[in-house]
């Protein structure tokens, strides 16, 4: 291995991205994340593999994802759009409509979007990943970096760059030494962490039930809790999904159990009986995750916004500290595509040996 080594902030599929583009080839990296478990805003369900973070990806306008996948020998399908449609307005019962088709084709991981995270982790050194690391501190000088977590002192190795693969706001936390300036700063804290103010609930059946009703599973409300609703089942078992439609702050008001069962009465009230009896249920509030949301994502953004990270570190920084997260990739930011697209402009800007 060469010895420039890099240090990865984040767990999640930049960064496992990362390490995995790095190891393939031949430069040195450690990989840092904050929470116990890898991932970051990709989860699914313990039981059934269900998403409670990112779901989707369009192989029309998100090749990379496509790519990735098909190299990690994951299979992928269609998302399931067969039958009528429900909304439901107040007043009124829940009507049926025919069926919303997206005009692009919507993919999906079998078995959950974690088997992306899973398969990048399985591909890397254990020995070089490192749970429960909260940046803190970033020491910039001549040599590279020196990084200093949460409950440690620096480590006694530098590193010659850094590859930041979270949010910016979360960036924008981090102490710098000599520090950055203040319109970075400024600039880091106004890019909207994409997602982090929704909450996704989830209820997994025995069997699609409403299928049989010659429904899609898709639903639209303007009563809630859940705003949306979608089928979110796979091979290995029967599910719908929703997004809450309530705001993070009115969500903090309610206790878990009672969130649960009001969003569990509201698929009874679409889908009838057979929705009051799931085999589990799980509710997953972004807007609560402190290493995801800070108190400016609680509100959500007016729009899927494109921003203009390239080149925010000048100067002395620029060889030294990097943006590959999801909101560092352009076009494509916010999405998981967004997070491999930073990566791979960051593998392309590497200087030679």
């Amino acid at each position: 291995m060469s010895s420039r080594k890099i240090a990865i902030v984040g767990g999640g599929l930049a960064g496992l991205y990362a390490a995995y583009r790095l190891q393939q080839l031949g430069i040195d990296w450690e990989l840092f994340e904050a929470r116990a478990r890898l991932g970051g805003r990709i989860l699914s369900t313990p039981a059934g593999g269900i998403d409670l973070g990112p779901t989707w990806f369009w192989p029309d306008c998100q090749p990379r994802l496509q790519a990735l996948a098909a190299e990690l020998g994951l299979p992928t399908f269609a998302q399931y759009e067969d039958g009528d449609a429900l909304v439901e307005r107040w007043g009124a019962p829940a009507i049926r409509r025919p069926g919303y088709t997206s005009g692009n084709l919507s993919l999906r991981i079998e078995g959950g979007t974690e088997r992306l995270v899973q398969a990048l982790a399985e591909r890397l050194p254990a020995q070089h990943i490192f749970l429960q690391s909260e940046l803190q501190r970033i020491e910039l000088d001549n040599g590279g970096a020196h990084l200093q977590f949460a409950g440690s002192g620096p480590l006694p190795r530098g590193f010659r760059a850094v590859w930041l693969a979270v949010p910016p706001r979360l960036v924008a936390r981090v102490n710098f030494a000599p520090a950055l300036p203040a319109e970075v700063m400024k600039q880091l804290a106004e890019v909207p962490t994409w997602m982090a103010s929704h909450a996704k609930y989830v209820a997994r059946y025995a069997r699609p039930f409403w299928r049989e009703s010659g429904l899609s599973g898709d639903a639209f409300s303007g009563i809630g809790p859940l705003a949306e609703v979608h089928d979110a089942g796979h091979l290995g078992g029967a599910a719908l999904f929703g997004f809450l439609g309530l705001s993070a702050a009115q969500r903090r008001a309610l206790d878990g159990p009672a969130l649960m069962a009001a969003c569990r009465a509201q698929l009874v009230r679409l889908f009838g009986e057979a929705a009051a009896h799931p085999l589990d249920e799980s509710l997953q509030d972004w807007a609560a995750e402190p290493l995801t949301a800070t108190e400016d994502d609680q509100i959500p953004p007016r729009w899927h916004g494109q921003q203009d990270l390239a080149g925010l570190f000048d100067g002395h920084a620029q060889q030294r500290l990097r943006l590959i997260g999801s909101e560092a990739g352009g076009e494509q930011a916010g999405y998981m595509e967004g997070a491999l697209l930073a990566v791979e402009r960051a593998v392309q800007a590497l200087p030679p040996d």
